[in-house]
């Protein structure tokens, strides 16, 4: 290859926005709703089983968390895996598992040992997804608009989790709550479909001395450049795949700080959708009304995300918006443990799902922004790894301290607790987070890394 090689992630980042671009964030945004509502619904048999299960409250939440047991093992392996043979086959095998392990737990999932076993196959497949889409699409974006259309990307989990609640009132009403994860097994058609329509990560495909799949994929992003690629030639930093780089010295304190947020986020997002509709019908709700609060928690974080994207790109960079947003769930959730009216109550509960959730998206972005290509998706899967910890204790501890302390409050005061702490472990991602105003459109994107 000549000296003048193309650098493939300036090609990519100084890209104007085309309908490809677009088609990439559905692609991904249609992988990551299965990941959501696959994920949620569980919260939407509690009614259903805790009797005749004989479940306690911890045993309750364990139900709903089990299948982060299998998420944990599927973020922080599936990493390394997309790392050395590709995003597509990877997140394509995602699908193909989470589908039909959520049928297999609707026809075997009956008592309680099955279920959970069930679900934490059912994860190692759904652990796959948001991780790796977004590290996915973070590399396609131009950077001018790459917090926005990661975080849209990434939507497709709060969609999905909306569509949970919609169809948990929907298809239950006569406790067939089984129906559910038929439904989820949609998802490995989706990755049959995936097998010829969805592309690799040209970046991958440089470092793999794939040239002319990647100069055909540029080209669909940057027509008028396509014979300059054929004839220079494409380039990117070809530094050894290992996994080991994410504790490398220089990344390893902000490694540690994303690990520590993803925890406090992902305990207050799944304690919070487990959680609310039950206790918002303990409160004295109609059934409908205490799962619309559940939909009401998850579309209202698709708003979180697009506004949180849009505050990154414009005013204030990832980090300080995602620790604003951290501190403002914070205080709605705690308006929701005072409790109100069932208005206030709604509209409380719609804030925590806008911060806390929809800030998920954003830790999500400064991960996939913070390591080189040959070890985003590592990165972004021993992060989410490490988060889905928090997101078993979520449900599990906020059962338990639903049935040590009473009444509701306890489980939404733990999670505002968990935000604020969040805040401090955000502000030590050590990052060039100025702005993104400042810098010029021509400008290649500030190294995070650096």
């Amino acid at each position: 290859m000549s000296a003048d090689t193309i650098d493939i992630r300036t090609e990519l980042r100084t890209a104007p926005l085309r309908p490809f671009h677009w088609l990439l964030v559905l692609l991904v945004a249609l992988a990551t709703l299965f990941d959501g509502y696959d994920t949620f619904i569980p919260s939407y048999m509690i009614h259903f089983v805790v009797k005749p299960w004989h479940l306690s409250g911890g045993a309750t939440g364990f139900l709903v968390s089990s299948a982060l047991i299998g998420f944990a093992v599927g973020s922080l392996v599936h990493g390394v895996v997309a790392d050395r043979i590709g995003r597509r086959p990877t997140l394509i095998a995602g699908l193909l598992i989470a589908g039909v392990f959520s049928v297999l737990t609707g026809i075997f999932g009956t008592t309680f040992p099955t279920f959970v076993t069930l679900r934490a196959v059912t994860g190692l497949g759904l652990g796959v997804l948001l991780p790796l889409g977004t590290a996915y699409v973070n590399e396609y974006l131009p950077e001018r608009v790459h917090n926005r259309l990661t975080v849209l990307g990434g939507t497709g989990f709060a969609l999905g989790g909306v569509l949970a609640a919609v169809l948990g009132v929907a298809l239950t009403e006569g406790g067939d709550w089984e129906s559910l994860f038929y439904v989820g097994g949609a998802a490995a058609v989706l990755g049959v479909i995936y097998l010829a329509v969805f592309p690799e990560s040209v970046e991958f495909l440089v470092a793999s001395g794939k040239q002319e799949q990647a100069v055909r994929l540029l080209s669909r992003l940057r027509p008028d450049r396509a014979q300059s690629y054929r004839q220079h030639g494409l380039s990117v930093d070809r530094q050894p795949r290992d996994w080991r780089l994410v504790l490398a010295p220089r990344f390893r304190a902000r490694t540690v700080a994303l690990w520590v947020s993803s925890f406090l986020l992902l305990f207050g997002v799944y304690g919070l959708s487990t959680w609310t509709p039950q206790l918002m019908i303990a409160r004295g709700e109609t059934f409908a009304t205490g799962y619309t609060f559940g939909a009401v928690l998850q579309g209202m974080s698709i708003v979180g995300a697009l506004l949180g994207g849009l505050v990154a790109d414009r005013y204030l960079g990832a980090r300080r918006s995602l620790m604003l947003w951290c501190g403002l769930g914070a205080v709605a959730t705690l308006v929701v443990a005072v409790g109100g009216s069932t208005a206030v109550n709604i509209v409380a509960v719609g804030f925590a799902g806008l911060f806390i959730i929809g800030g998920q998206f954003l830790l999500n972005n400064i991960c996939a922004a913070t390591y080189p290509v040959q070890a985003r998706a590592t990165g972004a899967g021993s992060m989410l790894g490490v988060g889905r910890v928090g997101g078993i204790l979520g449900p599990s501890i906020g059962g338990a301290l639903l049935s040590a302390f009473g009444g509701s409050a306890v489980l939404f005061v733990a999670v505002a607790v968990a935000a604020v702490l969040a805040v401090v472990s955000t502000s030590f991602v050590l990052v060039r987070d100025h702005a993104p105003r400042r810098v010029s459109p021509a400008a290649p994107r500030e190294e995070m890394e650096h």
